[in-house]
């Protein structure tokens, strides 16, 4: 993990405007790293940082993250890497279609990516991929934050996710010390 910071720490030493973009379904176990990440970090919003739950349908958000008008874009999905569950990867956007194909998304992400480009021509994109353990669906569904969160809540704030993450341990454990180094990163630069 720490030659993953410092690797991030380089790409976004110089960044003017930071876009996390969480992407991923709730009700697909590990497929929801991205926005449990997101949905952590929310706090951290401010006119440097703009962290976005996506879940399935980026293309919803594509009016706010252009409007956020980001130099640099870092996506927070699963991929198809052969590793480990639990390995963290750095992605250039030009291997994302390769290492992304199949999604829960609406639209995949390369895509979306290419239309991000034409409107932002000088932004710079590249991914945290993670490598899931289990995608299954979930057979018991609950609400994200039972007894905290009222339904017009959750329906009022797309940030949040509608439905409980359920992440394995594995992926779990992952993701709290990538936002972990998300916090650290965003006080150092």
């Amino acid at each position: 993990m720490e030659d993953l910071y410092r690797k991030l720490k380089k790409r976004l030493q110089n960044a003017e405007r930071i876009l996390f973009l969480g992407l991923g379904e709730p009700k697909l176990r590990d497929d929801a790293v991205g926005p449990h990440i997101i949905t952590k970090l929310l706090a951290y919003n401010d006119e440097r940082f703009l962290f976005i739950n996506a879940g399935i349908d980026p293309m919803a958000r594509i009016d706010q993250i252009i409007e956020f008008n980001p130099s640099h874009i870092v996506i927070l999905d699963t991929c198809t890497l052969n590793r480990e569950p639990g390995t963290v990867a750095i992605l250039e956007r030009e291997h994302m279609a390769d290492l992304v194909p199949i999604s829960s998304h609406t639209i995949p992400i390369h895509i979306i990516l290419d239309y991000i480009a034409e409107k932002l021509p000088n932004v710079n994109f590249f991914m945290l991929g993670f490598v899931p353990e289990n995608i299954e669906g979930i057979s018991t569904l609950q609400m994200y934050g039972k007894g905290k969160y009222s339904i017009d809540e959750l329906n009022e704030n797309e940030d949040l996710p509608f439905w409980q993450i359920n992440l394995t341990e594995t992926l779990k454990t992952t993701a709290d010390a990538i936002i972990d180094m998300l916090k650290n990163l965003i006080n150092e630069i």
